[in-house]
């Protein structure tokens, strides 16, 4: 079944081209009903309109972060939404905000996407908080936002191997590719089967595999 989602972004959009492509190729089952930015001239607007989906530019400048989400809120009303999936978005939300898209399991209907194995490095750094403490392995997570800044039921994680011979640049280049893998195969998931989570992480591979399979109990969206 095919999902709607609104895609919330701040900066160039490069997840939310991966996730237009992979519909654009049909390897998605969902309609981007809205691109919503809150930095005027982010490089999301251009993205959006490239792939023909309608806009909303909505500036948090001079406002305070009540005021704001109710604007975001009245433009996300607008539009028949099964999830709201966040692309790069440098907002924290608020309960408030949450409370008005809350499914009857009581999860919210909004994604994000983390660079790193949550719980291990939340906050923007994850890939630089990885990187200087030397993991070996490292990866991306997917999963239902909540109350807590980079927390919430996890969907999906994926990991890469960190390079004997990896400098920042390279090792933040093989998480974002990752990232444009994961994200929209979650989404898929998330199309064909509904809302499922795991329970811990087991996979020690360099490929992009989802931890998903017979450890994971499922709730129907």
């Amino acid at each position: 079944m095919s999902i709607n989602i609104a895609v919330l972004a701040s900066g160039r959009g490069s997840n939310l081209e991966a996730i237009l492509e992979a519909i654009a190729q049909g390897k998605l089952d969902a309609k981007v009903k809205l691109v919503l930015v809150n930095v005027p001239g982010a490089g999301a607007i251009e993205i959006a309109s490239k792939y023909g989906v309608a806009t909303a530019v909505v500036p948090n400048a001079g406002l305070n972060r009540k005021e704001h989400e109710e604007k975001v809120i009245a433009e996300l009303k607008k539009h028949d939404l099964d999830f709201i999936v966040l692309a790069g978005y440098m907002r924290v939300l608020s309960s408030g905000f949450l409370a008005n898209f809350k499914d009857e399991r009581g999860f919210f209907k909004v994604i994000n996407i983390h660079p790193s194995l949550l719980p291990a490095f939340p906050g923007i750094r994850g890939y630089e908080e990885a990187f200087e403490y030397g993991v070996k392995v490292a990866g991306v997570t997917v999963h239902l936002v909540d109350e807590k800044v980079d927390h919430g039921p996890i969907l999906a994680q994926a990991t890469f191997n960190r390079a004997e011979d990896d400098t920042i640049e390279s090792f933040k280049a093989r998480g974002l590719r990752i990232e444009h893998e994961l994200y929209p195969q979650v989404l898929q998931n998330i199309a064909k089967d509904g809302v499922t989570f795991f329970k811990r992480i087991k996979d020690e591979t360099a490929e992009a595999q989802l931890n998903q399979g017979t450890d994971r109990e499922t709730a129907r969206r």
